[in-house]
This record gives C-alpha cells, structure tokens and sequence, in this order.
C-alpha cells in the first residue's frame, strides 16, 4: 500500500488573513489517504480554530509575533522545531510565510528535509530574494501572481507561479436594490484598514466629492485596522475633514455575504495587492468592483478582463470609474457577471488542487520544480 506524504506546514503568524486562508483551502482539499498534514503554529494563533474544525492537525510551537521576541526565545522555538522534525522526519516542509525560511531552511538541511515555500506578498518576495545562501535548500519558490514572481529573485528552475484557485463561499449574487432617485450608492472597501489598502486614498476622494457637493455614493469601510492606534488615525482623519456622513466604520466582520448583500459596488484600491482574493468573492457574488490597476490584481483583472481598472493613486481616475458605473448600473453588473464567470472557470478549485498535489509530490524528491499556472486553461512546466 503506497504510503501517505507526510508533510509539515510551518505557518508562523497563524492569524486569519489572506495567506492562511488559501493555506485552508489547500489542505481542506488535500486527500488525507495521500497526505498525512500537521501545521506548525504560534501559541494561541486564531488559525488554530479553523484547522480543529477542518480536523486538521497542529502544534503551537512558536512564538507569536516572532519579531518582537528576545533571541533566546526565538532559539527555543526553533530547537523544539529540530526536535519534532528529527522524531518524525516529514517528507517536506511547507513554509506558508517567506519571513521564517531562514531558520526552517537551517534545520531542514541538516536533516536533509526538502523545503517547498510560499511566497505571498511583495515583502516575502523581497526577503527570500536576500537569502540567497537558503535557496539550495528549498525545491521551489511558489508565487501566487507573475507581479510577486518578477520580485523574487530566486534561481529560475526553482521559481514557481500558481494562481490561487477558488473555492466557493456560497456568495449567491445579491445586490442591494438600486433606487438612485432615493439613496446613493454604497461602496464598500473589504479589509484591513491601512494606507497600502487604499483607506486614506479613498478618504481623499471622498473629501473630493464633498466639496462638488456630490452625494451620488456612500462608503462602508469592512474591516479592522492592524493596531488599534492605526485605526484611531483613520476615524480621526475621517471626523476632522467632516465625512463621517459618507463614510461608514463597519468594523471586522465574519459574514462576508451579508455585507456584499448591502453593496452596489466593492473598491479594492490596493496598491501592491499580491493576488486579490477578495476580487474572486466579489466575481462569485457578481459584485461590480473598481480596482487600481497595480500588482497582482490588476494582473488578475486584465487577464480575464473583469472589473473596472483605475490607474493606482488617481483619485480623479477613481471618481470618474464609480461614476460610469452608477450611470448605467445594471449594465455594469451585467458585463461584470459575464467576466466574473469567466474568470471563476479558470481559476477552479479542483484542477488547482491537481497541481497542488502535484507541486508536494514534485518538490518531496528534492530537486528543483520549476512549474506554472495561471488557470485552467494556462497550464505550462517550465
């Protein structure tokens, strides 16, 4: 009887955004008759709830906000990490987050375990690029757009590209009732409140659209900020420049279709969006979306040619999109519809999890996997 794939995950922040999410989606997926999975977490990570109710197992083994702590604590962490992985010899290692991969990447190769890693936003890109010295050690890099592939220089047969593929959420397409003679439009921003996310872009365009007295949208901002001082910043600058009537502080929120249920349209301004998750569960809501016309996302948008692009920063590009889209409101979720099928199509959850599966297998052998994908109907091995 073939033997299962005994794989050890290492996520180190084990909090609930974007990359730990489609790390879920992934080994949710995976066969448990074909892989044995145990993630390696933080003491007390958020993470751990969806993986107990997945049934997948973890160990809380490393120390949360590893950056903050003392050398030696760090150090601890990482012996018990030789510990495990010396007593269990998995057969790969999948790093979820590039920040952790020099250490991992130390203990793997004296026990020559192969590495397989993650690269999921611009910062890890940049930073595997600089541990030149590691990347021997790992089977290849996987970037989740071309826009973060382009800024990880690691050696080219070990450089991998894989769009996320989606798994549905169960977003039926519901828009709020569009009734422009009693109620402006409502634009919703979904996310972690913070300058990179376009929130103080949008304060501006909306302090643009206060003095021309235009009352034609309403804003919601979905989220919380990353430090509680960031979002004290955020709802101060909103109160001081009197916009509280226009924008919305919603605060974190687990229902996403509740709130797409109340949205005509979803601003994702992004600046340097690694792939743009949040574009796909608008796709499968068919909620019109505007989006800056910048890395990963803008990336996904042109390719399968969805969504209202703006270039990045343009507060009058911005205005002028949200107005050609209210102008004709039932087109623009019409067309929107038509692209978001298209592009869901491509990025189908099966056939991403057949080169999944085909990445662990590849990368477990040691040598270096060099492999792309971006859709269905984008399969090319490098």
């Amino acid at each position: 009887m073939k033997q299962p794939l005994r794989i050890s995950v290492v996520e180190p922040s084990g909090l609930l955004y974007g990359s730990e999410l489609a790390l879920l989606d992934i080994l949710d997926g995976l066969e448990r008759s074909d892989f044995r999975i145990e993630v390696i977490l933080p003491r007390r990570a958020p993470f751990a709830e969806l993986l107990s109710k997945a049934g997948i197992a973890f160990r809380q083994v490393l120390w949360a906000g590893s950056w903050r702590q003392p050398r030696w604590k760090k150090l601890c962490s990482y012996l018990r990490l030789a510990r495990i992985w010396l007593r269990d010899r998995p057969s790969l290692i999948y790093v979820n987050q590039g920040g952790i991969l020099r250490p991992v990447a130390g203990i793997a190769r004296r026990f020559r375990i192969p590495i397989l890693c993650q690269v999921q936003t611009l910062e890890d890109a940049r930073w595997v690029s600089r541990l030149k010295a590691q990347h021997a050690a790992v089977s290849t890099f996987v970037c989740n757009s071309q826009f973060i592939a382009r800024q990880c220089a690691v050696p080219h047969d070990r450089l991998s590209t894989v769009y996320y593929g989606y798994r549905s959420r169960g977003l039926r397409p519901s828009p709020a009732p569009f009734l422009p003679d009693k109620r402006p439009l409502e634009v919703g921003l979904l996310g972690r409140m913070c300058e990179s996310k376009g929130h103080y872009f949008v304060i501006e365009a909306v302090g643009v659209l206060k003095k021309a007295s235009q009352r034609g949208f309403h804003f919601r901002f979905i989220g919380d900020a990353a430090s509680s001082e960031e979002g004290r910043r955020i709802e101060a600058l909103v109160k001081d420049q009197g916009l509280a009537e226009w924008i919305e502080f919603r605060g974190y929120r687990r229902d996403i279709a509740a709130e797409f249920a109340q949205l005509h349209i979803l601003a994702i301004p992004s600046l340097a969006e690694p792939f743009g998750r949040i574009f796909c569960e608008a796709a499968e809501a068919e909620l019109p979306a505007i989006l800056a016309d910048s890395g990963g996302l803008g990336e996904l948008a042109r390719r399968f040619r969805l969504g209202w692009r703006f270039p990045p920063g343009s507060v009058n590009d911005f205005l002028q999109g949200l107005q050609t889209m209210g102008a004709d409101y039932e087109e623009t979720r019409k067309q929107f519809a038509a692209g978001a099928n298209r592009m869901l199509g491509a990025l189908d959850y099966p056939a991403y999890l057949a080169i999944i599966r085909q990445l662990l297998a590849r990368a477990a052998l040691g040598a270096p996997v060099s492999l792309e994908w971006l859709g269905k109907a984008r399969c090319a091995d490098a």
